[in-house]
C-alpha cells in the first residue's frame, strides 16, 4: 500500500529516476499556495490553481463499512486532477481498520508528496508510519535507492530528479525572477541550485544567451556557485550543471555547457540515447576529450551546437560563438575549462 502511494505520487506528474535522488525531502510545501482541504472527497474550492496544492483525509480505509472501496473509487479523481499541473503538492493522512474509528489500526502513516515539471524535480516524504499500532520501518516498503534516505523510527524523505523534458508552457511559468517569486513564494531553492529556466534554443540556453555580458547573467542566475579565471558555474534544481564561458579579450558569454535534462535541444537532453542524439541532431564526431565524445549537430547560423556522448548516452550539450571556437583547438581548449 505504501509503495504504492509513492508511485502514484510522483508518476502522476512524471516518472521518477531511481537514479536520479538528489538529496533528502522533510515534506515542506515547496510553492507558493493555498493548501486546499477536501477531507474524504474531490471537491475542490479551486480545481484551476497552479500551483495546486491539496491535503486529503484517507483515514476512512475501514473494511467492514467498504470504506477502503470508497478511497479506492476516489484515486482516479484525484490522480486527474494532479496530473496536468505544473506544480502539485499532496499532503494526506492513511489509516486502515476493519471497523472505522475502532481499533485495532491496520496500518497509518502522513505524507507529503510534490512534483515540479518546470524545475523537473519531485519529492516523497512519509512520516509516522505504523503498522497494527507499531512504529515501524519503512525501508522495505520504498525503492531500494530510496533506502538511505529513510530510518527505523517511521519515516524519510527523498528529493528526486523527473525523467522529462518540461514543456514549455510550464517552463516559461518560472523563466523570469518575478515569476519565480509567484510560484515559489520566496521559499528557498532546493540545495541552493537555481532552476534550469527552460531549452535550449538558437543562442539562448534558458534565461541566458551567447553575447550576453557577464553582469547581466549574473543578474539573471544569480551569484555563481564556483568561479574560475573565465567560467562561472551553477548547480541545477533536478541534477545537472551549468557552465558560461567568456571572451578571453572581455566578459561576453562565448559558450554555454549544460548537463541538465531540462535543457533539451531539437527534444535531446543528458541522458537520451546516443541514437536518438544521432537522428535527431545529424552529428558529427569533432574529436575525444578524454572518455567523452565530441560531436557537433548540423546546426548552421552563427552558432555551434555540441554534444558530449559517453558510452552509449548524452553527458551534455553545449552552444558556442563561432568566433569564439573556431577551431578543434581553441574548442578543446575552452571545453576543458568547463570541467
Amino acid at each position: 500500500m505504501l509503495s504504492l502511494a509513492l508511485t502514484l505520487a510522483l508518476t502522476s506528474g512524471a516518472a521518477a529516476q531511481e537514479d536520479g535522488i538528489i538529496g533528502p525531502y522533510d515534506g515542506q510545501v515547496p510553492f507558493n499556495c493555498e493548501l486546499q482541504n477536501v477531507g474524504t472527497g474531490t471537491a475542490f474550492p479551486d480545481p484551476e490553481a497552479d500551483p495546486f496544492c491539496v491535503e486529503f483525509d484517507k483515514t476512512n480505509q475501514n473494511v467492514t463499512g467498504f470504506g477502503i472501496v470508497e478511497f479506492a473509487l476516489q484515486e482516479p479523481a484525484r490522480v486527474a486532477a494532479a496530473i496536468t499541473k505544473c506544480f502539485y503538492f499532496q499532503r494526506d493522512h492513511w489509516t486502515g481498520s476493519i471497523v472505522q474509528g475502532q481499533g485495532p489500526e491496520l496500518w497509518h502513516w502522513d505524507g507529503d508528496y510534490f512534483f515540479d515539471v518546470a524545475r523537473g524535480v519531485g519529492g516523497v516524504s512519509v512520516r509516522n508510519f505504523r503498522l497494527g499500532g507499531v512504529p515501524m520501518d519503512a525501508t522495505p516498503f520504498v525503492p531500494p535507492a530510496y533506502h538511505p534516505y529513510f530510518d527505523p523510527n517511521g519515516g524519510g524523505g527523498v528529493l528526486v530528479e523527473l525523467e522529462t523534458n518540461p514543456p514549455s508552457h510550464c517552463t516559461s511559468r518560472v523563466d523570469t525572477q518575478e515569476e519565480r517569486d509567484q510560484v515559489y513564494g520566496g521559499r528557498p531553492a532546493f540545495l541552493g541550485c537555481i532552476p534550469p529556466g527552460g531549452e535550449l534554443q538558437g543562442r539562448r540556453v534558458g534565461g541566458i544567451a551567447l553575447g550576453m555580458r557577464r553582469q547581466a547573467v549574473v543578474g539573471k542566475l544569480g551569484i555563481p556557485h564556483d568561479h574560475h579565471p573565465g567560467v562561472d558555474r551553477w548547480c541545477l534544481v533536478g541534477k545537472g550543471g551549468l557552465r558560461v564561458a567568456y571572451r578571453d579579450a572581455g566578459d561576453r558569454v562565448a559558450l554555454i555547457w549544460t548537463s541538465s535534462r531540462g535543457h533539451a535541444a531539437r527534444g535531446v537532453a543528458r541522458g537520451d540515447s546516443a541514437r536518438r542524439a544521432h537522428r535527431r541532431l545529424e552529428l558529427d564526431r569533432l574529436f575525444d576529450a578524454g572518455s567523452t565524445r565530441v560531436f557537433e549537430a548540423r546546426a548552421g547560423g552563427d552558432r555551434r551546437l555540441l554534444v558530449g556522448l559517453r558510452g552509449h548516452r548524452v553527458r551534455w550539450l553545449a552552444i558556442a560563438e563561432r568566433s569564439a571556437a573556431r577551431d578543434d583547438g581553441g574548442l578543446r581548449k575552452v571545453l576543458r575549462r568547463m570541467r
